[in-house]
């Protein structure tokens, strides 16, 4: 596990389960925070994010999957792991549907529990990461006036100077400028630069 303390919150309306899977996920140094009640996590995610969120099917009269369309519309991925008394296959294909990691039947194995939450806590910051590089990318992108970014986007497919200049109805001389100027305000050194500045933004 990551010993950057993944921050994993703990979902069970049971007292005694929930404190049993705090302890397990503690001895992986992971930082777990325990609710008992769906409107607490979603209090909770209107300010914060956590790595993972281990989520138990029925928090008494309610069914956790109905949290999923507010969980799913958190502007930062936040991935769930779900935990069930039974094995109940239609809730569970329903979680996978809506993007859970894993359906886990309580009482869970400790090596279970862990390799979901690690796969979890994977999955987030990988997306995180994700984000923040086409951040990046796209704030690059924004310094680019409206022809540049024509012609960088002609660029990025391959195209060499002579076809751009007649898809964009300007001279190659024009376009070679343009290049330049793309090449110099966005630090690249070569078209390969572009390609992977232009996935980057796409998210690819």
């Amino acid at each position: 596990m990551d010993m950057l303390a993944p921050r994993v919150w703990v979902v069970d309306d049971d007292r005694s389960v929930a404190a049993a899977l705090a302890r397990v996920l503690r001895t992986a140094a992971v930082h777990v925070e325990v609710m008992h009640a769906p409107v607490s996590l979603l209090e909770r995610l209107d300010r914060e994010r956590p790595d993972c969120v281990l989520l138990d099917l029925w928090l008494g009269a309610a069914c956790a999957l109905d949290l999923l369309p507010a969980i799913e519309r958190q502007p930062t991925y936040v991935p769930v792991v779900f935990l069930s008394a039974q094995a109940d296959v239609a809730s569970s294909v329903l979680a996978m549907r809506h993007g859970a990691i894993d359906f886990l039947v309580k009482p869970v194995e400790p090596g279970l529990l862990l390799d979901a939450v690690i796969r979890a806590v994977a999955r987030a910051r990988g997306w995180r990461e994700a984000a923040a590089n086409r951040t990046e990318a796209t704030d690059r992108l924004a310094a680019l006036t409206r022809r540049e970014l024509q012609v960088f986007d002609q660029v990025v497919l391959g195209k060499p100077n002579k076809r751009i200049a007649v898809e964009l109805g300007t001279s190659e001389k024009t376009v070679k400028v343009h290049r330049g100027r793309v090449m110099h305000k966005l630090a690249a050194r070569s078209v390969v630069d572009l390609v992977r500045l232009a996935d980057r933004a796409r998210g690819s």
